[in-house]
């Protein structure tokens, strides 16, 4: 027998019944829910590795219309960027990258280290953003610790949050 907080002795009847209610409390916090929110899907990351990957296409080519229909634009859309002191909503967002890709020339983009993690239809991409391109007539090669936070929206993973924080040159 046990004790209680009262100092009683538990029976073993009480005993039984206070494991099973602690059984079935500890499996309803295992649901279906937390299994797929856990689960490894090696397609959704797939798919999230091509969105990427055809982010930067669209950067590297200009095609701003195709840039934007792959960004989750709306009241919820926030960036974070380097070139900014504060959150950028969506409209400061697209105006930054529009006008930014506009001044530049020979852009290319690439994604060192890259890590997908997928919470049902969210997917948090993390990543060396590494990149390069030419102004005027000078070459700018940089680096920058990147998350992209994907979320599905109709079928498609679009861009909800965007994160990059400058890294020094290497020596």
């Amino acid at each position: 027998m046990f004790p209680n907080f009262t100092g009683q002795p538990f029976t073993r009847m009480k005993t039984h019944h206070l494991l099973s209610v602690a059984a079935i409390l500890l499996i309803g916090c295992v649901s279906p829910r937390t299994a797929h929110v856990t689960a490894d899907n090696p397609e959704e990351k797939a798919q999230i590795e091509r969105r990427l990957k055809e982010i930067f296409d669209a950067a590297e080519k200009k095609d701003l219309n195709r840039l934007d229909s792959y960004h989750l634009y709306g009241s919820k859309f926030t960036k974070f960027a380097p070139e900014s002191a504060s959150r950028l909503d969506a409209t400061a967002a697209r105006k930054g990258e529009h006008d930014g890709l506009g001044s530049i020339n020979e852009l290319s983009m690439h994604a060192d280290d890259l890590k997908i993690d997928l919470f049902g239809d969210v997917g948090i991409a993390t990543f060396v953003f590494r990149y390069s391109f030419k102004a005027g007539g000078n070459s700018v090669e940089k680096k920058a610790h990147s998350s992209m936070v994907f979320v599905k929206d109709r079928g498609a993973w679009k861009i909800a949050h965007e994160h990059f924080s400058a890294l020094k040159s290497d020596p």
